[in-house]
């Protein structure tokens, strides 16, 4: 996974700008598959869910941004996760920019009625870029802790098709050591 964000952040770089910058205010929504290999027992669960998002820029290169996710694993469990943050960014050519981000984390485990939560911090950098007037690529590397050992690096990366100038419908994948995630979801841009 690590040679496909190589690889995004690549074609990013060296793409003809034939797009403005990517906006860094927008509301998402969409469904997600999450696979986990083992949780230590040795067994693999899968799961779906939903998860929300948004950022807003708050300045010239400053953003705020969060999420919430909830998925359910069957069996009586589910994984929420919650995260609040700010950001910045920058231009590295007309059409792409640079970002990085730092977060609060909060981890729910929930099983049959029990339950645990873990609070941690999340660090986030990537590239996004507008390929076309219709398209745009991002990918990051990811690292969380939520203390306890709980920590982990992983890269993600999301492909969207902008229909209009306030929508967009894309695909977003995940990789970590034990978790790959994937789905699709719908972007609302605005202040464009």
């Amino acid at each position: 996974m690590l040679r496909l964000t190589a690889a995004t952040i690549i074609l990013a770089i060296t793409t003809p700008a034939w797009a403005d910058q990517p906006s860094y205010s927008y509301i998402e929504g969409g469904y997600q598959r999450i696979d986990l290999d083992g949780l230590g027992l040795g067994i693999d669960v899968d799961g779906d869910g939903f998860g929300v998002a948004g950022s807003f820029e708050v300045g010239e290169h400053v953003y705020l941004f969060g999420g919430y996710s909830s998925i359910d694993l069957g069996f009586g469990i589910d994984l929420k996760e919650l995260h609040i943050g700010a950001g910045y960014h920058v231009a590295i050519s007309d059409n792409t920019s640079f970002f990085t981000g730092l977060s609060l984390v909060r981890a729910e485990v929930d099983v049959a009625g029990f339950g645990s939560a873990d609070d941690g911090f999340g660090v986030t950098i990537g590239v996004r870029s507008n390929i076309s007037a219709n398209f745009e690529a991002e990918g990051s590397i990811s690292y969380v802790d939520l203390g306890g050992g709980a920590d982990g690096l992983g890269v993600s990366g999301a492909a969207w098709y902008r229909f209009t100038d306030t929508l967009s419908l894309g695909f977003k994948a995940g990789f970590d050591e034990d978790i790959v995630a994937y789905g699709i979801a719908a972007r609302f841009y605005f202040g464009r």
